[in-house]
């Protein structure tokens, strides 16, 4: 009897702590550690632990094995990467591994505890899968989805593959299949045809890439699901094509006017027939493609200059929202905070608790602050990195460390409930995202120096005075925090369409340098001299490339300046001098940029060249990919756009700039001579050039050491 009830005791003791502690499917992280760390995967064992407020792991070894602990699969998936790099001195960027054939099974002395106060680690830009996934196959997606759960992201904005769900869409609505191709954009422009900045450019998008895409979105959503990344699938907020009104002549559509030379897709006002007719195709075409638990939709209004003259803004979102949640009862809207939007009317109408406004602005702090948090409106803290793409250095790591902390101190009843990172491209400056990730893993804000010293100890393996003082140089000027925050990187004047008064390199990119150059000559130096222990070292090699190239365009403004001063002088003489000066530094900066494969131009283009199933599939994405890199879009001399995804890259820089930079030169010393030569083409040449299909190098060249020393003796530094 008295075992009997003390049998029934113990059950119900292990059904009660089993309501407060679900037992996780950790199969998804340890298929992960499978693929990224093969030598661990036979060492780490997942154990779940009770649900709590927040987001924990604990970390121990015990009998040669690693021991994790966690309360959701996210911190499962962040604590292996914890030991990889605090404990094994290893990591995985995007920008170069360290990470050794076989990692072993260091002893921890005594338990790790970390927990998060962020509900969400959020990650993307719509621009990310343009400027850096245009032409992912499979494989690079599941290396993209293991770094995101590796570095705790548990939200990502995944709208690949919403040609499909818009074809069958207009199709059902009566359109052609000859108006649909006028729709959708080619697939280095989907980003900001999902933004309602544009359609059609680049495009038509054939059946069978919108297929491809289509089964590359259902293998991303399943891999997400596994790794405990929720998905931001494309909602519809009432964007249509501007040709809509053919079709339905008494639809309420705006027209939206140009996004700098291109036609805007049309907004269809709420609250009638037609438009529940269109969203509710659209979201029936997102249930049959890709599930009915999505639980968070994106789509913005009126977004980058929209014209909203006229309009409700409270009630066209509400009744946006209400036909949403119609579909996904459960959802919530993805808003993005970028310049004006959303404005704080719009913000009025909707349910909060159906919003969740990603702040891409968040180093801006008067952004959130002055607008009392969006309205008392759930939101993210993130900041929008590496404009275009470019591969410029850079990244305000003291904002991106702190900022987040104290906005999250300081939110009203928390309204504030994550970390973002947005980079419009993600594949350069691996320390801003490792930074802006860590962060969230901290209940207030780390010390900056101790996570550079953590740093330098899992980036290249072992420690090293020589790069903590570089490192500390960098963190204090191209890292550093600067005066006019939102303006991105300082582009490189080597990729700048030539004039004579050069100060940005893309319209809208920063005209003034916000840190001492002379700092980063000195961690240079510094670097350089680290070579005897790291040269083998594939993430030191990237870093001295990357810091030796930041330093050669840094002073390719000298040598500017120099050739404008003596063509003002009308000095024939010197301006030679100069200006052959400069092509030197850029024909340079290209061998040296050969020696690394992350500053290929051949990488770039040689994925375009697979991405698709057809000739013709591939030969457009092979222009698609050309013609983003340089003039953009649209086929206009007057685009704006042009060079704002400026790469320096090897086999860009010699092919490309070096032609125009060479046309502006002669054009000048012409000049100078009495002459009155005609003006130089350069949207002729760029064009001719995007439309080419010669084929680059995908394998590095030459000794990248010899080459840092050409350049550190070109600009007058000394490499021992």
């Amino acid at each position: 009897m008295v075992s009997s009830i003390l049998r029934t005791i113990f059950l119900l003791i292990a059904l009660t702590l089993a309501q407060f502690c679900p037992a996780q499917n950790f199969s998804g992280v340890s298929e992960l550690v499978r693929r990224r760390i093969p030598s661990l995967h036979r060492y780490i064992v997942f154990k779940s632990l009770p649900k709590s407020s927040e987001e924990t792991f604990i970390l121990s070894t015990r009998n040669g094995k690693v021991i994790v602990q966690a309360n959701t699969i996210s911190a499962a998936s962040t604590a292996v990467n914890h030991y990889l790099n605090h404990i094994c001195h290893s990591s995985i960027s995007h920008a170069a591994d360290n990470l050794p054939s076989t990692v072993k099974v260091i002893p921890i002395k005594r338990p790790i505890r970390v927990s998060t106060p962020f509900r969400y680690r959020y990650a993307l830009n719509y621009c990310t899968y343009s400027y850096s996934y245009a032409f992912y196959q499979w494989e690079d997606f599941e290396r993209e989805l293991d770094w995101m759960a590796l570095n705790g992201i548990n939200l990502m904005l995944a709208p690949l593959g919403t040609e499909i769900v818009w074809q069958q869409t207009l199709q059902s609505l009566g359109f052609s299949e000859a108006s649909i191709a006028r729709f959708i954009p080619g697939p280095a422009y989907t980003a900001w045809w999902l933004m309602g900045n544009l359609e059609g450019w680049g495009g038509p998008m054939s059946q069978p890439m919108i297929e491809k895409r289509h089964r590359q979105q259902v293998k991303i959503l399943k891999r997400m699901r596994q790794l405990g990344i929720e998905p931001v699938l494309q909602g519809f907020p009432g964007i249509v094509p501007s040709f809509f009104k053919d079709k339905f002549p008494n639809a309420p559509v705006i027209p939206q006017g140009l996004w700098g030379a291109f036609q805007r897709p049309y907004i269809l006002l709420p609250g009638n027939e037609t438009f529940n007719r269109v969203a509710d195709l659209y979201y029936q075409n997102i249930k049959k493609y890709y599930g009915s638990d999505i639980r968070f939709l994106g789509g913005d209004l009126f977004h980058e200059g929209g014209n909203a003259q006229g309009v409700d803004l409270a009630a066209t979102a509400s009744l946006v929202q209400q036909r949403m949640l119609t579909h996904f009862p459960q959802a919530r809207w993805v808003l993005q905070g970028w310049n004006n939007n959303p404005p704080p009317s719009l913000l009025t109408g909707l349910d909060k608790h159906h919003v969740l406004l990603i702040n891409l602005a968040g180093e801006i702090a008067a952004s959130w602050e002055q607008s009392q948090e969006f309205g008392q409106t759930p939101w993210l803290w993130g900041s929008v990195n590496h404009f275009g793409g470019k591969t410029d250095m850079g990244g305000q790591l003291p904002v991106l460390v702190n900022e987040p902390h104290r906005a999250f101190r300081n939110s009203s009843n928390h309204v504030m409930q994550g970390i973002g990172i947005l980079p419009e491209g993600i594949l350069t400056n691996p320390i801003v995202y490792d930074f802006a990730l860590k962060t969230a893993w901290n209940d207030h804000a780390p010390d900056l120096n101790q996570m550079l010293c953590q740093y330098i100890l899992y980036r290249y393996g072992r420690w090293s005075e020589q790069l903590y003082k570089a490192w500390q140089l960098l963190s204090r000027s191209i890292f550093g925090e600067f005066e006019f925050k939102g303006e991105g990187t300082f582009e490189s004047i080597f990729c700048a369409r030539p004039s004579t008064n050069v100060t940005s390199v893309s319209t809208w990119g920063p005209k003034r340098m916000q840190y001492n150059p002379a700092l980063l000559e000195q961690a240079l130096t510094l670097f350089r001299q680290a070579a005897d222990k790291f040269a083998a070292s594939a993430t030191y090699q990237y870093d001295l490339v990357d810091l030796a190239r930041q330093v050669m365009a840094n002073h390719g403004r000298v040598v500017y300046r120099q050739a404008m001063e003596a063509y003002q002088a009308k000095d024939t003489l010197r301006l030679t001098e100069a200006s052959r000066r400069f092509i030197n530094l850029v024909l340079l900066q290209d061998s040296l940029l050969a020696t690394n494969r992350h500053f290929l131009l051949g990488n770039w283009l040689k994925a375009a060249q697979s991405y698709g199933d057809s000739e013709a599939d591939r030969g457009q994405s092979l222009e698609n990919a050309r013609t983003q890199i340089t003039y953009w879009g649209p086929d206009d001399p007057a685009t704006r756009v042009h060079d704002y995804a400026n790469k320096e890259w090897s086999g860009l820089l010699r092919d490309f700039y070096v032609p125009r930079w060479i046309a502006f030169f002669n054009e000048l010393s012409l000049q100078l001579r009495g002459q009155d030569p005609p003006k130089t083409n350069f949207f002729a040449m760029e064009q001719a050039w995007a439309k080419d299909n010669n084929t680059y190098p995908t394998e590095p060249t030459g000794d990248y050491l010899k080459m840092v020393d050409r350049v550190m003796a070109t600009i007058g530094l000394k490499s021992d």
